[in-house]
């Protein structure tokens, strides 16, 4: 899996955590236990196929490898075996099958090796009794076929594990996505409903939650400031955080910016001279990025 996976993976795990260690916060709430149920089922098939497909491979290219130089070497003495008898016999048409360097042999693709081995055991085997002057046996055909099979055998593993690795790797993004879908629509509605009874618990799973975006980059805090009854942009001010030495301006397209904004709870105050000071409570957690679209009501005009 890459990096970005792997954290989000990381961030529903410890997210998991939370509402597990807090499950008797919620456990009344029907739709909000089933959401969690849900979310852990989810997680673990998760888990699961992120295992599948991480599993390692080289280890069977390895034995493939192994197995092939092994059959290689063998097939090698056995066509050596095949050339001396054709040369004998006068045959031409096995000559032409057998006669073959162990860099040709080398060079053949994997099925193309496959074809030729079982073209050689069957020439082999055809005359067999003829072959032991010339240093094969019933046992040296047998070991070329032995291996030869072994090597079928570890190339069909390798496209299975590969075919595997790959579906697994299908279904784990699909899943994430509906995971992805259920945290966010869902499961985290419900959880932040329970701010002002646990704020400890929400703050707790909302910070696992934001584990996952850790190695993104971005404005912290953005907003948009629009007229109350117009819906125009409101052009200049300022915003500040309050009882911190943090501002910004807005600009004249009614928008604002903070940059590596702090963590925690702190409240937005928003002043533009044609007016009313607004002023906006905003949770922030590690590389959260929050967009906020916010409303201001203009001052009344004085009647002269």
């Amino acid at each position: 899996m890459d990096n970005a996976s792997n954290l989000k993976l990381d961030s529903f795990v410890q997210t998991n955590t939370a509402l597990t260690e807090n499950a008797s916060i919620y456990e009344t709430n029907v739709s909000t236990k089933a959401q969690a149920d849900q979310f852990a089922l989810d997680l673990e098939q998760l888990l699961n196929l992120k295992e599948e497909a991480d599993q390692p491979i080289k280890w069977l290219i390895g034995e493939k490898n192994a197995v092939r130089k092994a059959l290689i070497e063998k097939l090698y003495l056995l066509c050596n075996g095949l050339v001396c008898y054709a040369n004998s016999v006068s045959n031409s048409e096995i000559l032409q099958k057998a006669s073959i360097t162990k860099h040709a042999l080398r060079s053949f693709s994997e099925l193309d090796l496959i074809d030729f081995y079982k073209q050689i055991i069957g020439i082999a085997n055809e005359h067999v009794a003829d072959l032991t002057p010339f240093g094969v046996s019933e046992e040296s055909i047998a070991a070329v076929e032995t291996d030869g099979k072994a090597f079928e055998q570890k190339r069909t593993d390798l496209i299975l594990l590969k075919e595997d690795k790959a579906t697994a790797r299908i279904e784990f993004n699909l899943l994430l996505k509906k995971t992805n879908k259920l945290l966010n629509h869902k499961l985290d509605y419900s959880i932040e409903i329970l701010r002002a009874t646990h704020p400890d618990f929400v703050n707790y799973y909302f910070a696992a939650r934001q584990k996952s975006k850790g190695a993104q980059r971005h404005f912290d805090v953005l907003g948009y400031l629009k007229d109350k009854d117009s819906g125009e942009p409101i052009s200049l001010g300022k915003v500040s955080v309050e009882g911190m030495d943090l501002a910004t301006h807005i600009t004249a397209n009614g928008t604002f910016r903070f940059r590596h904004f702090p963590e925690g709870e702190h409240r937005l105050v928003i002043e533009n001279i044609n007016y009313k000071t607004l002023y906006v409570s905003i949770r922030r957690y590690a590389s959260e990025r929050s967009k906020l679209h916010l409303e201001m009501e203009a001052i009344p005009l004085e009647v002269i």
